[in-house]
C-alpha cells in the first residue's frame, strides 16, 4: 500500500462498507436482480454495482490515498486533514434516493416534478460522471463512459414520465450541472469541505433545481396537497434565498459601523426573494401561498403551541448564551465540546416534540430556519453592515479544526443534517426515518462526544474515536430510537413488529444503530452531514421492509471478508487488473 498502512485502509474500507451494503441490501430486495416484474433498480443497478464494485478495489488498492481531485480545481481548495472521501460524492445521493422509493415514497400515483424513481434515476447519473470523471482514466475513454451511462439510463431508466428526448435532457442537464456545482462549491467556498461533500452537496442542489423546474413544466393548479406544498415551498424558497445572495454580494463593502446603505441593499434583497419565491408557487399551484403558510402553522391548535414552545426555549437558551458568552471562556478541549454539543442537545429539544405534534410545521420551520441561516452567512462573510467581525467572533467560539474555511459549515451541517430526513419524510409520519438526523447527531453524537473524551481510552485503529464513545453512542441512539417510537405509537404489535424483518423491531434498531456507531467511529467526512442520511436510509431499509433477500446477505458477506484476503493476492490482482 502506498502512503497509507493497513490499519487506515482497512479503516477506510469498512467505512465504504456501510453505504455500499445498504444499497446494496435495497437493490437485490426490490429489483436486482429482477426476481418480480419491478424494474426499478435494472439499469440503475447495474452502473451503481459498477461504481460499488470500483470504490471497494480503490479503498484496497493502491489508490486509496485519493490524490485525484476534481477537474478544475487544486487540492488547496478542500478541507485539509481529512480523505477526499470521493466515494460518498458516488454514493450517498443514490442511496438517500433509492430510500426515498421505500415505503409510502414509492407511491408515484400522485406525483408531481421529478418523482422518486426520477430523482433515482438522475442521483445514479451523477454518481456515474462524477466517479467515471475521478477515476483516472483518459479523457476520451471517461467521456465515452459517461455518455453510454447516460443513455442507458435516458432510455431504459424506470421514469414515470416523459419521452425519450426529455429524458435524455434530463439526465445529460443533471451530469454536467453536477460537475460544474461541485466546482463552483469548491472554487467559490475554499476549505470549507471535502470533495465527498461538496459532491454531495452540488447533487442535492441540483435534484431540487430540476424538480423546481419540472413542476414549472407540469403545473397542477388548483392542487394545494400538504406534500406537495411543503416540497414546492422548499425549492421556491432556495431559490429565493440564492437571489438574496446574489442581491448582497452586489452590495457596497463596509467594515465598520452601521450603513443605511447596506440596510437598504439588505431590505431590497429579502423583498426581491420573497417576491420572486411567492411569485413561484403561485404559479405553479395558482394559489396564495402565504395564505397556505400561514394557515398551516397558525390554523390549528396544535401548531400553535409549538411556535410557543419554540418561543419560550429559545428566549431560555439565548438567555443562557448571553450569560455564558460574558463569562471567562476556558480553553478546555471539554469544555468547548460541552459548548458546541448544547447546540445538538437544543435540537433535539426543539425538533423531536414539534415533529411528534406536527410535522408539517416542522417542516415548514427548517425551510424558514435554512433561508435564515444563508442569508446570516452571507452578510458575516460579506462584512455587510458592520455585522461581519461581530458574528465571526461569535462563531469561532463554537468551531473546531473543521471550520478552517471562508464558510463555517458546524452549524449549517447540524441544520441541514436534522432538517433533510424531515423533507424527505414529508409528513408521511415515518417517525424513525424523519427524526433520524435529530436522534443521530443530538442524542448519539452528544453521548458519544461527552463520553468518548472523558473517558475514552481505547482508540480505533487509525482515528482519534475511542471504543467507549462508539459504545454510547450506540447505547444512546437505540434508546432514543424506541423512545420515539414509543412517543409516536410505533408499538410492535403493528405494520413493523417482531414478526417482519429479520425477527424483528428492535433487532433491526440494534442493527441501523450499531452500523451508525461504527461509522461515526470510521468517517473522516462531517459527520453531521453523512450519519443523518446514512441513518435515514437504513431505516427505509432495514425497519420498515417486510423482508431481505438473503442474497444481498451473501454479497454484503462477502464484501466484509474480502479484506480477509491476504494482502500479498490483492497486490497481484491490482497487477493484473
Amino acid at each position: 500500500m502506498v502512503g497509507m498502512d493497513t490499519a487506515q485502509r482497512l479503516r477506510l474500507y469498512y467505512e465504504a462498507c456501510i453505504p455500499m451494503g445498504l444499497l446494496v441490501l435495497g437493490m437485490f430486495h426490490y429489483g436486482f436482480p429482477p426476481f418480480d416484474d419491478t424494474t426499478l433498480t435494472l439499469v440503475p443497478g447495474l452502473l451503481m454495482c459498477i461504481i460499488i464494485t470500483y470504490y471497494l478495489y480503490d479503498r484496497l488498492s493502491s489508490n486509496t490515498d485519493d490524490t485525484h481531485v476534481l477537474p478544475g480545481t487544486q487540492t488547496s481548495m478542500y478541507r485539509r486533514r481529512a480523505d477526499p472521501g470521493r466515494m460518498w460524492g458516488g454514493m450517498l445521493v443514490p442511496l438517500v434516493m433509492f430510500a426515498l422509493n421505500i415505503g409510502d415514497a414509492s407511491d408515484e400515483k400522485h406525483s408531481v416534478g421529478l418523482g422518486a424513481c426520477g430523482a433515482w434515476v438522475l442521483s445514479v447519473a451523477m454518481a456515474w460522471t462524477f466517479t467515471v470523471r475521478l477515476s483516472g482514466l483518459s479523457s476520451g475513454c471517461s467521456w465515452a463512459l459517461c455518455v453510454a451511462g447516460i443513455l442507458a439510463l435516458a432510455l431504459a431508466g424506470p421514469w414515470e414520465r416523459g419521452n425519450t428526448g426529455v429524458h435524455v435532457c434530463l439526465v445529460a442537464m443533471s451530469a454536467i450541472a453536477q460537475h460544474m456545482g461541485t466546482q463552483f462549491v469548491v472554487r467559490k467556498l475554499p476549505r470549507s469541505f471535502t470533495l465527498g461533500e461538496a459532491a454531495a452537496i452540488a447533487q442535492g442542489i441540483c435534484l431540487a433545481l430540476l424538480d423546481l423546474a419540472a413542476q414549472l413544466f407540469t403545473r397542477k393548479q388548483g392542487l394545494v396537497d400538504p406534500q406537495h406544498m411543503c416540497v414546492l415551498v422548499l425549492e421556491a424558497a432556495g431559490v429565493g434565498t440564492a437571489l438574496i445572495v446574489c442581491v448582497l454580494y452586489m452590495a457596497p463593502r463596509h467594515s465598520q459601523g452601521v450603513s443605511v446603505k447596506d440596510t437598504v441593499w439588505m431590505c431590497v434583497a429579502a423583498g426581491a426573494g420573497a417576491g420572486f419565491t411567492t411569485s413561484i408557487i403561485a404559479f405553479v399551484l395558482g394559489a396564495n401561498p402565504m395564505r397556505w403558510i400561514v394557515l398551516a402553522v397558525l390554523g390549528s391548535q396544535t401548531g400553535r403551541i409549538v411556535l410557543i414552545y419554540w418561543f419560550m426555549l429559545m428566549t431560555c437558551a439565548t438567555a443562557i448564551y448571553a450569560w455564558c458568552a460574558q463569562t471567562p471562556t476556558s480553553s478546555s478541549k471539554l469544555m468547548l465540546h460541552i459548548k458546541r454539543k448544547s447546540y445538538h442537545i437544543l435540537a433535539v429539544l426543539l425538533f423531536a416534540p414539534a415533529y411528534i405534534a406536527t410535522p408539517l410545521v416542522l417542516h415548514i420551520g427548517f425551510t424558514i430556519a435554512l433561508c435564515v441561516f444563508v442569508c446570516a452567512e452571507s452578510v458575516r462573510v460579506l462584512c455587510l453592515n458592520g455585522w461581519g467581525t461581530q458574528m465571526t467572533h461569535f462563531m469561532r467560539r463554537f468551531t473546531d479544526a473543521r471550520d478552517v474555511g471562508l464558510v463555517v459549515t458546524a452549524h449549517f451541517y447540524l441544520l441541514v443534517g436534522c432538517a433533510v430526513p424531515v423533507w424527505l419524510d414529508n409528513t408521511r409520519g415515518c417517525v424513525e426515518a424523519a427524526l433520524a438526523g435529530v436522534l443521530a447527531l443530538g442524542v448519539a453524537d452528544t453521548c458519544a462526544s461527552l463520553v468518548g473524551l472523558r473517558f475514552g481510552s481505547i482508540k480505533w485503529p487509525a482515528t482519534v474515536k475511542t471504543v467507549e464513545g462508539t459504545g454510547a453512542f450506540i447505547a444512546s441512539l437505540v434508546v432514543a430510537v424506541e423512545c420515539v417510537r414509543w412517543a409516536k405509537g410505533f408499538g410492535y404489535d403493528t405494520a413493523f413488529g417482531y414478526d417482519e424483518m429479520l425477527g424483528y423491531g428492535l433487532v433491526g434498531s440494534f442493527v441501523v444503530c450499531v452500523a451508525m456507531g461504527v461509522l461515526e467511529a470510521l468517517t473522516d467526512q462531517n459527520d453531521n452531514l453523512v450519519i443523518p442520511l446514512t441513518m435515514y436510509a437504513a431505516v427505509k431499509m432495514l425497519i420498515h421492509s417486510d423482508t431481505i433477500s438473503w442474497v444481498s446477505v451473501v454479497v454484503v458477506a462477502a464484501m466484509l471478508a474480502v479484506p480477509l484476503i491476504p494482502h500479498s493476492t490483492l497486490i497481484q490482482l491490482h497487477s493484473v487488473l
